[in-house]
């Protein structure tokens, strides 16, 4: 429970102190044996329960509190009626309702229907992490005086939400056959899967300029321009080596000289853990050096290509082997939304040595692909529903999540009006206070407020 508190304190701005004096609230998991004098504090209820992971958790009770609703895995306690906050948040932020899963899809993932989210039909769109942490400031302000859901305030001043703005680089060009090949292959995706005629049209006409000399597919360059001229920033993600047919279609050594360039203008580069990296080779290591070796600088993030691994802490521990101080797979693939509940940046707990691990996950709560296919699924508009996550991320607290857009230039990866959400989203930014940029700014940015809650405390990084 000292992880959930920690966070819990990071995200909402708290010194976590170990030494109790009058300035200072003393939050006691149970019932204190005594208080000291002109110490104030609050009894949080032990009600938590740890999961067998042979066994999916019980459903969770839904309790109502200032005009909100809240799925409580472990329900509220007899005499005061409130949760046990740190519980709950726990119960998120260390994916136990998705540990019991051994099913795996077509790509060896944990699949959306082994989540919280489907099997006990809440909706992603909402961060039940976020909102409870809410519930427990309220009770650290006020008591049970009145019903209140305090938002955190954004550690950059002048911002009061942050998006980190992220580009996995799966496709691009490097010669004309493999650009056809990707081409012919979109026809078939826009047939069979997407079922757009724009996209199918879209491919015709590139297929159509490829014959006549015309390319497509080297798109970093226009992405970053329009970065400037949209004052926004980003992390691109690269597969330093190709070793499946399900890995892009380029070298690190083509990529160089653009990655360097991109570099230059403000972009970061971060890695993009090979297909096989983390099931198959658990090497994710080795691929560091590959790009540490061409870019001349270590890369601080990552995400795995894909969003593929199999258990968590397979995954976890990797990311910390290879020496990264931030993750951002954490995410859904076929829809959008929070899926730890969280709509901010959190060490992922380690279960073996009961401690926080010592890198950010920073949530990806929406992706073209997964856009893409809820709104295949549901029938929604595409902006309808990437404003929706937005808003939510918005209204609880100050960010620290990711999006995706694969190509934003060009709609080669997902249909023409699913790729324009990217610049409708974009140029909301400004009348929400709101600063996209890459993940390692954002570590730079809000590392200190992690650190003044006893998190993070081996990361060092360069102002």
């Amino acid at each position: 429970m000292r992880y959930s508190f920690r966070v819990f304190a990071a995200i909402y701005g708290h010194q976590v102190v170990e030494k109790a004096s009058c300035d200072t609230i003393c939050c006691c998991y149970g019932t204190p044996a005594s208080s000291e004098p002109g110490v104030a504090h609050i009894s949080i209820p032990t009600r938590y329960r740890l999961p067998q992971r042979s066994q999916p958790s019980a459903r969770p009770a839904q309790h109502r509190f200032a005009d909100e609703d809240f799925p409580l895995f472990f329900g509220v306690d007899d005499r005061t009626g409130q949760p046990d906050w740190l519980g709950e948040i726990f119960e998120w932020l260390s994916s136990s309702q998705e540990m019991s899963s051994t099913q795996r899809d077509a790509v060896g993932r944990i699949p959306l229907s082994e989540t919280p989210f489907t099997r006990h039909g809440l909706s992603p769109r909402e961060p039940h992490a976020l909102k409870i942490m809410a519930w427990l400031e309220g009770a650290l302000q006020n008591g049970r005086a009145c019903e209140l859901l305090p938002k955190p305030a954004s550690p950059v001043s002048g911002m009061r939400h942050l998006l980190i703005c992220s580009h996995d680089i799966d496709f691009y060009y490097t010669d004309k056959a493999s650009l056809m090949v990707r081409l012919l292959k979109n026809l078939v995706i826009a047939f069979h899967i997407y079922r757009s005629w724009d996209f199918f049209r879209w491919n015709v006409a590139r297929i159509l300029k490829l014959l006549l000399g015309k390319t497509s597919g080297a798109y970093l360059p226009a992405l970053v321009d329009a970065s400037e001229s949209h004052d926004f920033q980003a992390t691109l993600f690269v597969v330093s080596r190709h070793l499946h047919r399900r890995d892009p279609n380029y070298s690190l050594q083509e990529m160089v000289p653009v990655l360097l360039q991109s570099r230059k203008r403000g972009f970061s580069i971060g890695l993009h853990g090979s297909y096989e990296s983390i099931i198959e080779r658990e090497e994710l290591g080795s691929e560091v050096a590959p790009l540490r070796d061409a870019l001349n600088e270590q890369p601080q993030g990552g995400r795995q290509h894909y969003l593929r691994f199999d258990y968590h802490e397979n995954l976890f521990s990797a990311v910390e082997r290879a020496g990264l101080f931030y993750d951002s797979t954490l995410g859904f693939a076929d829809t959008v939304g929070f899926r730890n509940g969280a709509s901010f940046a959190f060490p992922p707990y380690d279960f073996k040595r009961e401690r926080a691990h010592n890198f950010l996950e920073i949530p990806l709560v929406l992706m073209d692909g997964g856009l893409e296919a809820t709104c295949r699924s549901t029938g929604e508009d595409p902006g309808v529903v990437a404003e929706e996550v937005l808003r939510a991320s918005r209204r609880w607290g100050w960010g620290g999540v990711a999006i995706d857009w694969h190509n934003p230039i060009e709609p080669i990866q997902v249909p023409p009006r699913v790729n324009d959400v990217f610049w409708q989203c974009l140029r909301q930014k400004e009348s929400y206070q709101e600063r996209w940029m890459g993940g390692d700014q954002f570590l730079r940015a809000c590392l200190s407020r992690y650190q003044a809650a006893g998190l993070l405390e081996g990361v060092r990084i360069d102002a």
